[in-house]
């Protein structure tokens, strides 16, 4: 499993294009695919001045076709709007990608955070998002699998052999000087090292898939 973080921008959506004319932050908290052009949008703005300006911007947007204020403070308001823009979503849910709310809304785009079970998904989300406008990943990091996590064990034999020079150009230790250090078994330090190396390695090439996937883009 693996998290990605993409910065999109978002031309069509009136939520999207109303920060830019009226700098907030705004999160939609969640939403619902009406049918393939519309959305329903349940937003909140928090910490901003101008938030009665934005909502007015959202409104007058050609793209909005219905807002409902629910709660509002000078500087503080929710409300939900149907919007005809579903580009960005569908770019994800149909490439097999979970959207995480909230999604952040500034400067013109939106910022997603996407949960996809594996690597072989984002060329196709990829390549939906090249329709929407331009994107960036700015975040992608493995989750849920704890393989590549070392226990308490792993890690100090990982120290210790590193210590003792075990990883240098010059290896002057032997994996019976690491089991000495750790006060354990020969066996023992060298199945908590080999699983620990193994991890490390699964991990490093792990990122560079994902760094793959994002250059291919």
């Amino acid at each position: 499993m693996y998290l990605l973080k993409v910065r999109v921008d978002q031309h069509r959506c009136s939520l999207a294009v109303a920060t830019k004319r009226c700098p907030v932050r705004a999160e939609i908290i969640s939403y619902i695919l009406l049918n393939d052009e519309d959305a329903l949008f349940l937003v909140k703005v928090v910490d901003a001045e101008n938030v009665t300006d934005y909502i007015k911007e959202v409104e007058r947007h050609p793209n909005t076709k219905f807002v409902q204020i629910l709660e509002k403070t000078p500087i503080e308001a929710s409300f939900i709007a149907v919007v005809s823009d579903t580009t960005g979503i569908k770019a994800f849910e149909s490439s097999y990608c979970f959207i995480k709310t909230p999604i952040l809304v500034e400067d013109g785009s939106k910022i997603y955070e996407i949960i996809v079970p594996s690597t072989s998904y984002l060329p196709k989300a990829y390549e939906n998002l090249n329709k929407v406008g331009n994107w960036k990943v700015i975040e992608i990091k493995s989750i849920g699998e704890r393989k590549a996590g070392l226990t308490e064990a792993q890690r100090r034999a990982l120290k210790i052999a590193y210590d003792l020079g075990y990883f240098s150009e010059k290896r002057d230790v032997t994996i019976n000087d690491i089991a000495m250090a750790l006060g354990v078994a020969k066996s023992t330090a060298h199945k908590h090292l080999k699983i620990a190396i193994s991890k490390l390695v699964e991990r490093y090439i792990q990122e560079k898939e994902l760094e793959k996937s994002v250059e291919l883009f």
